[in-house]
């Protein structure tokens, strides 16, 4: 009886995916754009759908702005050494697509993300019905499935929901036993999938190509590795006999945020902003201590963490320390951690994807790891913990998607999520700064402020106000060490309470109406970036007042808190 509904489940679902698919019109769901990098992925998948190139055109241009009519808003082209333009992204995920594209539109593109999480589910069952009874073995891979965000991401015209698909594939035909091992070998073609799209995904599978040799299993390594040889050398080819070069990121890179290449006559690929790698390690900076709090925010990041974001990978790290493990489990536990140290490592200030990205997006690739980390041995009793997690830190993004992805800092910036430490290694990249008033305010040659949330008026010269009675946080980067600093607070005209945090010190003081205050702190520790430190503060007016509301004849209609100017010692 178990059995007949789980496989009722399994059509059931699949139908659901169908009739999404083709109920849902995505171009007139999303406004006509695009979230974070899907303008360079959907050029890419419409340009292989029907003119089978990589090359960009008139006629690329043409057919994005007939579908999405905003344009692809940050679309990433190189010049190739003919001169012609190219699409400076990996094309793997794209020439999956491109098939259901020809076929079936924007529909396909939502099918063929659907049939991703429905081949997940599938695979994730079969694997754990080998060594656990059914209903234990459906119940938790929909746990995992579904206590993360990645069922949010069948919205998403990226690469991400892909990486996850291929690094899951690789890993069930990696881990399952087949009557006919030879099946094991398309574990190879996964993860040359996986690689070719993400290309450090080389360093989590190479340490289970490792578990093959430990385990001398010589004719499984052969297989996988024949396999997976072949599929990079097709790709790779690919790349060449297009572009003329196999570094898909290699040569000029512009991208384009509006007047694209070929729209006008006028328009032309010097039009675009540069964009290069050479200078990345002179601008590279790690300490000790950005590594500890990177590892920090991993977990428990308010924008970025795994118990926010991916509650089920959590969980089953913790589980894992608690059951029974065979030495495989410890390879697998090995290639979880060298993915992460290279993402917390090698891109210390943008390690989760960007501030389009909702929660980490690069954490798909590393994902599926945790579902076969000791999947053999899972138990039972606490696989509620990370349902209940989920409900708490997700149910306001499962409920409206479409919003969340359009606008990835509200559930960082909304309760319970915003009593969690905001990222101070990722300050120039994190979702609260798609507020455009928000990001890199410059106070003169003094500093910069990335507001963290959205409670505070534009900024009049050096001085903002802050919204309402409600608590406002933001970032302060100095161009070196503060010794002191003085804030300036201006009240509305009523009798306030205002309290003010840098860092740990905490100050509370009473203005009277119309008044202000100064404040001074001193030997505050910041986070040192190079030459440069980071403060982390907060401000929150116990009364809010509009001006509109109280004087006949004022246009003003903002809600005030206090008007505060910061002045720094150096």
């Amino acid at each position: 009886m178990t059995e007949k509904l789980i496989r009722n489940f399994f059509i059931l679902f699949l139908l659901a995916v169908i009739f999404f698919s083709f109920a849902t019109e995505l171009p007139k769901t999303m406004k006509g754009g695009f979230f974070s990098d899907e303008s360079t992925y959907f050029s890419i998948i419409q340009s292989l759908a029907f003119d089978g190139d990589l090359e960009y055109t008139r006629a690329d241009i043409v057919r994005i702005r007939e579908i999405f009519w905003i344009g692809p808003m940050g679309v990433f082209l190189k010049k190739g050494s003919d001169g012609r333009l190219y699409y400076a992204k990996s094309f793997v995920y794209p020439l999956a697509a491109a098939p259901f594209f020809r076929l079936f539109g924007t529909h396909g593109l939502l099918l063929a993300n659907g049939l991703m999480i429905f081949f997940v589910l599938l695979m994730g069952f079969l694997l754990l019905r080998q060594h656990h009874p059914p209903e234990k073995s459906f119940a938790w891979t929909l746990i995992y499935l579904f206590s993360s965000v990645t069922f949010i991401y069948i919205w998403w015209i990226t690469a991400d929901l892909f990486n996850f698909f291929v690094n899951f594939a690789g890993l069930f035909f990696f881990f399952y036993h087949f009557k006919k091992p030879v099946w094991n070998g398309l574990a190879g073609i996964f993860f040359a999938l996986a690689v070719f799209s993400k290309p450090n995904n080389i360093l989590h599978i190479g340490i289970l190509f490792l578990l093959l040799l430990y385990q001398k299993n010589w004719k499984k390594f052969l297989l996988m590795a024949l396999a997976c040889l072949l599929i990079l050398s097709g790709l790779l080819f690919f790349s060449q006999v297009q572009t003329g070069s196999f570094n898909y990121q290699g040569g000029e890179r512009r991208s384009f945020y509006g007047n694209f290449p070929f729209e006008r006559s006028d328009f032309t690929f010097a039009g675009g902003f540069p964009m290069s790698s050479d200078n990345y390690w002179s601008r590279f900076f790690l300490s000790p201590a950005i590594v500890v709090h990177n590892l920090f925010y991993y977990l428990f990041g308010r924008f970025t963490g795994m118990l926010i974001y991916f509650p089920a990978a959590f969980f089953l790290l913790l589980f894992f320390f608690f059951q029974k493990k065979k030495p495989e489990d410890w390879f697998v536990l090995a290639a979880i951690g060298a993915a992460i140290l290279f993402y917390i490592l090698i891109t210390p200030d943008n390690y989760f994807g960007g501030g389009g990205s909702l929660g980490n997006r690069y954490f798909f690739n590393i994902f599926p790891l945790f579902f076969f980390l000791g999947f053999r041995g899972l138990d039972s009793r606490f696989s509620l913990l990370p349902v209940c997690a989920a409900v708490i830190f997700l149910a306001p993004v499962y409920m409206d998607p479409m919003y969340h992805s359009g606008s990835p800092r509200f559930p960082g910036i909304s309760f319970p999520a915003k009593f969690f430490p905001p990222e101070k290694t990722q300050y120039s990249t994190l979702p609260s700064n798609t507020n455009p008033r928000a990001f890199n305010k410059h106070i003169g040659d003094k500093y910069t402020l990335f507001f963290l949330n959205d409670n505070f008026h534009p900024m009049e010269d050096e001085c903002f106000w802050t919204f309402s009675d409600q608590e406002l946080e933001l970032f302060l980067l100095a161009p070196r060490p503060v010794k002191t600093f003085l804030v300036q607070l201006k009240n509305i005209p009523l009798d306030n309470q205002v309290r003010l945090q840098i860092e740990h010190k905490i100050q509370k003081v009473f203005i009277p109406a119309g008044g202000w205050r100064e404040i001074t702190f001193s030997h505050i520790p910041g986070l040192r970036f190079d030459d440069r430190y980071l403060y982390h503060l907060k401000i929150k007016s116990g009364r809010s007042f509009c001006p509109y509301l109280a004087n006949t004849g004022s246009g003003d209609q903002r809600w005030l808190g206090v008007e505060v100017h910061i002045e720094p010692g150096y």
